[in-house]
């Protein structure tokens, strides 16, 4: 696909990002929970894809010196709402040089949410480890196609099989969902080495029943998976540039 036809096929989601969706912002905080863990004082940070900027205004609270890539103009005027004098780079990861600066590489790297979005996740993977600072770290987040809800959607009958997209991720534009051993594999490929695979968001019941549960119970849910990826929604994995 050209890089323009790339680019229209991902304004059409932006009326999802417009709207907002409360159980997505619920994982931001848990996504930046897990960041926090990690030091960052004094570190610059890049974040690929920023859907509406909310997460970029999460991020923003932890880098004083961050930069964005976003290639749909809908996208950067949803963050300019919120982040008027933030560095966005208006481009494709694949056609990102680094702005003014080409040699430029991050301490940390953000590819939240938006691997399942994109074309070729390997080589976009390649694009990421040129950005990384050696012993920089890049995350990556993804949903996970067998997290504990949709096995027992498949178990019930209510599910074909795992790579069956849900109406939510056909509305976001998901291109695929990952499994733990995909995104692994992927990376490896990619020539990246997985340090930690976390698990974000233990969900055992449809979106809109965990809702009825209530805030409280939800956030215990997504610290419940940290541990155990393989039954989460959503995947986090924290890798690093190989050396060999």
């Amino acid at each position: 696909m050209s890089d323009w036809r790339e680019v229209e096929h991902l304004e059409q989601f932006n009326k999802f990002y417009e709207k907002g969706n409360y159980m997505d912002e619920l994982m931001m905080d848990r996504e930046i929970e897990i960041i926090k863990q990690y030091p960052t004082d004094g570190k610059s940070a890049i974040e690929i894809g920023c859907g509406s900027g909310t997460c970029t205004v999460r991020l923003s609270e932890i880098f004083d010196d961050i930069e964005v890539v976003e290639p749909c103009e809908s996208n950067i005027e949803l963050l300019k709402e919120k982040l008027p004098d933030i560095k966005c780079h208006q481009n494709l990861l694949q056609d990102f040089s680094g702005g003014t600066d080409p040699d430029r590489k991050f301490d940390f790297v953000f590819f939240l949410n938006v691997i399942e979005h994109v074309e070729s996740p390997i080589n976009s993977l390649k694009h990421l480890s040129r950005l990384v600072k050696h012993e920089g770290l890049i995350f990556i987040s993804c949903p996970n196609c067998m997290s504990l809800n949709r096995r027992a959607g498949y178990k019930m009958g209510l599910l074909e099989d795992y790579e069956k997209m849900a109406p939510k991720d056909i509305e976001v534009g998901h291109r695929r969902l990952y499994t733990v051993d995909m995104l692994r594999d992927h990376c490896d490929k990619a020539g990246l080495k997985v340090l930690d695979m976390k698990g974000m968001y233990l969900k055992p019941l449809s979106e809109a029943q965990m809702i009825t549960l209530g805030d409280d119970v939800v956030r215990a849910f997504y610290q419940l998976g940290e541990d155990i990826p393989q039954y989460c929604a959503s995947l986090l994995a924290v890798a690093t540039r190989k050396y060999y």
